[in-house]
């Protein structure tokens, strides 16, 4: 603990270099601001440090500037400008227009859909929200070339897992809980999403993982802005959603503020037949299963940042969440069982996060997140001995995290970056049963975790065409018993022969804990066969990770992708050899392996249709030689498709139409056989008030496709079906309205030569 705070002392007391961010304006000789010029810096010695784009106001920034700077504005129609300076603020370049003898010429230009930023793959949220049919944040998100949605997850195609980080600053928050205020939050507050195949460890996440930036203040611009939205949804029952979202945008505050409610509601089903051979007899079981639920959150955040300077940032938010009544029944009837159980839940969340970044690399901030769950249970089942009981569970879950961090701006194009963090979760497990001779499966568990981390790396632009960025992570961790030392190394090395070619070649590692209420080690009965078992001797996986990359014309990618993860854990289904039951636990496998070929391939016709296709391909192999006395070791090929197409029905008025598929051939999982699935969802959109009301009518899941997914398993002693019916099919009514967004003007002077004496 000691050498902690040392650490942490130091990186807060280190401030002897500059890694001070730059911005400027680029307008035209009339002081018309000038978009999508490419802006160049380097330094007073002509070294490439970054490049980038003016945005829609003609403003561009960098992270980072040198003591003396030089810079380099280009345009197509406009003559190259160059300046020297040494300031943070670059102030105004104006540029001046080429000669060109052209008679009816009309050039037609297209925004990038990506750019290369160091490690990062940079999207224009607000570009891909306007010419797709989005709504929130989360929608937005899963509309980034490359992620899917994976059972209610966001994954980045080929890799296991998608981190997912808001506003470039760590949290506490565990990736659901960032899920759920991201579907909260208006697809309008994204300004831009960063991809990173391997998150540099400034970010304090590893692997694959998706910075989304929400939009601050710009020169110009500014005052109360905000957006009311408002949803009906409805599946078997009616559901909805609705809420506010208030910003408030100056040079020296921004401060936003947000109520979100949601009514959800959720079916789903099970058709299972199993040869169960238990104490040497083979048992014919047939059950069949319906499951719905119900639950109204509150979701509502408060943040204000304080700029005293152009490169000093104070901010301080707090996202709270409540869910009060969360309510759920499940019914199995079957030549085993003929059970109800209903539960009840009430859950909350705390989250406060405060944070400092200063005008010479420093950022350092602490974290902290609350989480208390109570549920109960009520279970009945006329075949099975007892035929009822009530069990009762609760878990409280405390997470601190503290971390600081340095960057330094070198000679040559050198930037070096290193930090420290500390993490400590206390939680509390606790389920009991009320009748006696259940006694033997109450648990109680108290989980004390304790994470450090020492981190280093640098990045270096050796060119305009090369560039490299690397860094090492040392953690020490503990849980109860368990503790490990460990190194996380992490690589980006970037390429552009020209701007047309991008090459990026990543290398990432990283480690997955179990979550906390499985390493409790408590049992919960779905239903008088199944049963859902913790495993207290569970140990976290590590995955390693390399990427190859290439964009041409910024807009066309094909990746290849291969992971390697030696002791994977997901929960999979067991028929017990001992006991006439079905378990459903996590197990520690030997390993999994995927090599992936991602290809993005987006294209318009006119005016009219916006087209994205995303094509995958995979082989996976997932190894278990220790898996109960069923061991597997399993390998398939496996196609992902997914098509967006967006048509402009009519500008004037604004209406839009959207049509998304997905398919998915069979794979593996474990020691599953999965069968085909795939859907289409459809979304027509009216667009008035002056692009600041929207109202829209989508169909999702329109043929059922994903209430008929089959799993099989044929694995020695294992053999069984399930036939899963996820009940997706929904009509969404959906109207939002967007207000503000002050935009000054620029003010003609008044010609007073000739006036006064």
């Amino acid at each position: 603990m000691k050498t902690f705070f040392f650490l942490l002392m130091c990186g807060l007391c280190t401030a002897t270099l500059s890694a001070q961010s730059l911005t400027g304006t680029v307008t035209d000789a009339d002081r018309r601001p000038v978009e999508a010029a490419t802006v160049v810096l380097q330094t007073a010695d002509s070294t490439y440090i970054d490049a980038t784009l003016t945005d829609s106001l003609g403003v561009f920034r960098f992270g980072q500037r040198p003591e003396r700077y030089r810079l380099i504005v280009q345009h197509l129609i406009y003559n190259t400008c160059i300046r020297e300076g040494s300031g943070a603020d670059a102030d105004t370049l104006v540029l001046t227009p080429r000669d060109y003898a052209l008679d009816e010429v009309t050039v037609r230009g297209e925004r990038p859909l990506v750019k290369v930023e160091g490690s990062r793959l940079t999207y224009d949220v607000a570009q891909i929200a306007a010419s797709r049919l989005v709504t929130n944040a989360y929608e937005a998100l899963l509309q980034l070339p490359g992620v899917v949605e994976r059972d209610g997850v966001p994954a980045l195609a080929g890799s296991g897992s998608l981190g997912i980080v808001l506003n470039g600053k760590p949290s506490s928050m565990s990736a659901d809980q960032l899920i759920a205020l991201l579907k909260a939050t208006p697809a309008s507050r994204v300004e831009r999403a960063e991809v990173m195949y391997s998150a540099p460890p400034q970010y304090h996440v590893r692997g694959a993982t998706v910075n989304l930036v929400l939009k601050g203040y710009k020169a110009g611009e500014g005052g109360l802005q905000g957006e009311v939205n408002g949803s009906y949804v409805q599946k078997d029952e009616a559901g909805g959603n609705g809420g506010v979202t208030l910003a408030w945008l100056s040079p020296r505050w921004d401060v936003d503020a947000m109520y979100h409610l949601s009514d959800y509601y959720y079916r789903q089903g099970m058709d299972f037949r199993a040869l169960h051979t238990a104490d040497g007899e083979t048992h014919d079981i047939r059950l069949s299963e319906d499951d719905s639920g119900r639950s109204l959150t509150h979701t509502f955040r408060a943040a204000a940042t304080y700029k005293p300077t152009e490169d000093d940032r104070l901010s301080l938010s707090y996202t709270g969440s409540l869910k009060p009544d969360g309510k759920s029944t499940a019914d199995a009837w079957g030549n085993v069982t003929d059970s109800h159980n209903g539960k009840r839940s009430d859950t909350q969340l705390h989250n406060a996060a405060l944070n400092y970044t200063s005008g010479f690399g420093l950022s350092a901030g602490a974290d902290y997140t609350y989480y208390k769950d109570e549920s109960t249970q009520d279970f009945t089942d006329t075949e099975a001995e007892p035929s009822a009981f009530r069990s009762d569970s609760r878990q409280r879950i405390g997470r601190w995290k503290v971390y600081a961090d340095q960057s330094h701006s070198l000679a040559k194009g050198w930037t070096l970056n290193y930090g420290t963090a500390f993490t400590y979760v206390n939680n509390r497990n606790s389920q009991r049963y009320d009748l006696p001779e259940m006694s033997n499966l109450d648990s109680e568990s108290r989980i004390d975790e304790y994470t450090y981390n020492v981190y280093a790396g640098f990045d270096k632009a050796f060119s305009p065409q090369w560039n490299l960025s690397a860094s090492a992570a040392v953690e020490y961790y503990k849980m109860a018993d368990y503790w490990k030392w460990a190194v996380y190394p992490t690589l980006s090395l970037n390429y552009m022969p020209s701007a047309a070619h991008i090459f990026q070649l990543s290398f990432s590692s990283d480690k997955t804990y179990p979550d906390y209420w499985t390493l409790s080690g408590s049992t919960s009965y779905l239903n008088g066969y199944q049963v859902i078992e913790g495993n207290a001797s569970l140990h976290p996986y590590t995955d390693y990770t390399a990427t190859l990359t290439y964009i041409w014309k910024s807009k066309y990618i094909v990746q290849a992708e291969y992971s390697y993860v030696p002791d994977y854990f997901m929960q999979m289904a067991y028929l017990d050899s001992n006991e006439l039951r079905a378990i459903y636990n996590y197990q520690n496998w030997d390993y999994l392996q995927l090599l992936t070929f991602t290809a993005v391939i987006p294209f318009r016709v006119g005016t009219w249709w916006d087209s994205q296709l995303t094509l995958n391909a995979q082989l996976k192999h997932d190894k278990a030689s220790r898996y109960y006395d069923a061991p597997f070791d399993n390998k398939r090929w496996a196609g992902i498709g997914q098509w967006t197409n967006t048509f402009t029905l009519s500008s004037r008025p604004n209406i839009r139409l959207e049509i998304s598929a997905f398919g998915q051939t069979g794979a593996i999982q474990g020691s599953y056989r999965l069968g085909a699935v795939g859907y289409v969802d459809a979304a027509l959109r009216y667009t008035f008030a002056g692009d600041k009301a929207m109202l829209q009518l989508k169909g999702t899941d329109l043929f059922n496709g994903m209430n008929h997914l089959d799993i099989e398993s044929r694995n020695g002693t294992q053999h069984f079906d399930m036939h899963v019916k996820n009940y997706a099919r929904s009509l969404t009514v959906s109207f939002s309205y967007r207000f503000g967004g002050y935009k000054k003007k620029e003010a003609k002077e008044v010609d007073t030569s000739r006036f006064g004496m």
